[in-house]
This record gives structure tokens, C-alpha cells and sequence, in this order.
């Protein structure tokens, strides 16, 4: 069955990563999640069926993050990059249609970027890199290198009802939306050993006080791969404005709004993404 998923397992310069596969269509999409306590399943399991009736559709767990392996060294954005050029390399190295969510965004930036052989169309979603700055940059730097910063997760955990504000504040537009079970969900994921680490380890790598070390924003007119921008209108994370900015500056680029949704569209409203994207490839592919 095409939307039957298929956890597989691959070896990137000695990284295991998990890697959930449905579908057998012609090309290929890459889909890349976000960061904090997330994972593939989190966020895509109610696109992965959308998509895999079209397409042949792989969903990594990023080195870090759901049942991939934790590394001891830095997660850097340009690490990210090089273990998603070793993951499209092994999966036949043809170019991919390549999706990535907020941290998946930027890598997915960043491989358009870097290796533009290997990126057949893009669609970066509330993305990150879309901003010469984050919001309220000086305090969040000062943030990501606070003992606040490290202890985050494990004293979020302790209050679900902390935990449920957090998904109505930063990721759902809609909180009718958020289920018990989507809560319980993320604080299983909040209890795992070091839960959070490599976001810390991300952040603390990449945001300076200034900016950044890896400026995606810079090199935006450089990708020449034909984009699609999907944003949720209420973003707070990534705010809207970056990406209407951002489409402006991409070559081939087109913007889709999910009037409502924040951080997390492709959750809140999968239907309306995968229509949307699938009516995208249809005029591009």
C-alpha cells in the first residue's frame, strides 16, 4: 500500500538515522522537521499519507531528534546539511523535492545553497534563515546560553497544562486543535534523556550576538531552485513578514499563507498544506 509507512534505517558517515518511507512515485520528497522536542512522526504524520499516493516520500528523523542517533559533537546547520546531502546521495542521488519545517527549513536553505544539484524544487515552511535577525535577538542570545535555557524542557514537562500553552502560544492558531493526546505526546518526547540538548547545542552553535554564523538570509537570491514559501500567518517564531521578504528575494519564487495557523501549519492543517503543495509540484514538475 502506497500510504503504508516503512521505518527504515541508514548509516550517513556513521549516524544511524530513521528514516519513515511510504510511497513508489517517480520523485521524491524529503521532508525535514523542526527542532526542540520534535521529530519525523511529529510533524509529518498526517502529511506522509497525503503525499504517498504521488510520491515516493522519506521522513528522517534528524541525528538528535526521535529514534536517530545523538552525536557528542556540535549540531551546526552545516552538520544538518551534510547528513541530509549523505541521506539524498543514499537514497539514489537523484534531486529531491526538499520540505523542511523552521530548523528543517534552514537546512533545507541551506542544501539549495550548497549542494543545488541535489534540490529539484524546495519548499521551505516558517523556516528558519528567512531574518538577518530572530525577534528580540540580544535577549534570545542571551537566552539559548542561560542555565534557564538548559533546564527548559524538564521544567516545562512537570505542568501539562504549561505544555499545552506553549503549543496554543507558539504552534497552533486554532487550539481546538490541540489534543490530550498531542500533549502527552510531547512531554513523552520531553522526558527522553537530554531532551533538548541538541537544540541547545544547535542554537548556541549558529545564532551570535549579532546575527548568525550560517547567514541563509544573505544568499537568498542565490538559490535557483524553484520555491515555494508556505507560512502560517500568525507566526510568531518565524514572522510573517520574513518570509514576504524572503519571496521577494528568491528568483523563482512563489508564497502560500495558511490564513490563521502559527509555527506548526502542516500540523493544524495538513489537508490544505498537501492541496496546496501538490498543486505547486503539479505546475513545476
Amino acid at each position: 500500500m502506497a500510504n503504508q509507512i516503512e521505518t527504515k534505517y541508514m548509516y550517513i558517515d556513521g549516524v544511524r538515522i530513521a528514516c519513515h518511507c511510504a510511497g513508489a512515485g517517480q520523485d521524491t520528497i524529503l521532508l525535514l522537521h523542526g527542532a526542540g522536542v520534535d521529530s519525523a512522526m511529529l510533524s509529518w504524520a498526517e502529511v506522509i499519507p497525503l503525499l504517498s499516493p504521488r510520491y515516493r516520500v522519506v521522513a528522517p528523523d534528524l541525528p538528535g531528534y526521535g529514534m536517530s542517533d545523538r552525536i557528542d559533537g556540535e549540531y551546526s546547520l552545516s552538520f544538518y546539511t551534510n547528513m541530509v546531502q549523505g541521506l539524498i546521495k543514499a537514497f539514489g542521488e537523484q534531486p529531491v523535492i526538499l520540505i523542511g519545517l523552521s530548523l528543517g527549513g534552514g537546512i533545507a536553505l541551506n542544501m539549495a545553497l550548497t549542494y543545488p544539484e541535489l534540490v529539484k524544487i524546495l519548499v521551505p515552511v516558517d523556516a528558519w534563515g528567512l531574518f538577518a535577525k530572530l525577534p528580540r535577538h540580544c535577549l534570545l542570545h542571551w537566552f539559548t546560553r542561560s542555565k534557564l535555557n538548559d533546564n527548559l524542557y524538564a521544567w516545562t514537562n512537570r505542568f501539562p497544562s504549561l505544555v499545552r500553552l506553549s503549543l496554543k502560544y507558539n504552534l497552533f492558531g486554532d487550539p481546538t486543535k490541540i489534543s490530550d493526546a498531542l500533549v502527552a505526546q510531547i512531554r513523552q518526547a520531553m522526558q527522553q534523556p537530554e531532551a533538548g540538548k541538541h537544540f541547545i547545542s544547535f542554537q548556541r552553535s549558529e545564532i551570535t550576538a549579532t546575527g548568525f554564523v550560517t547567514d541563509l538570509f544573505a544568499g537568498l537570491a542565490e538559490i535557483h531552485a524553484p520555491t515555494l514559501l508556505i507560512h502560517g500567518s500568525l507566526d510568531k517564531a518565524v514572522p510573517v513578514k520574513g518570509a514576504i521578504i524572503a519571496s521577494r528575494r528568491i528568483p523563482d519564487c512563489e508564497i502560500y499563507l495558511l490564513d490563521g495557523c502559527r509555527h506548526w501549519p502542516q500540523k493544524e492543517r495538513p489537508e490544505e498544506f498537501s492541496r496546496a503543495l501538490q498543486s505547486y509540484l503539479e505546475r513545476k514538475l
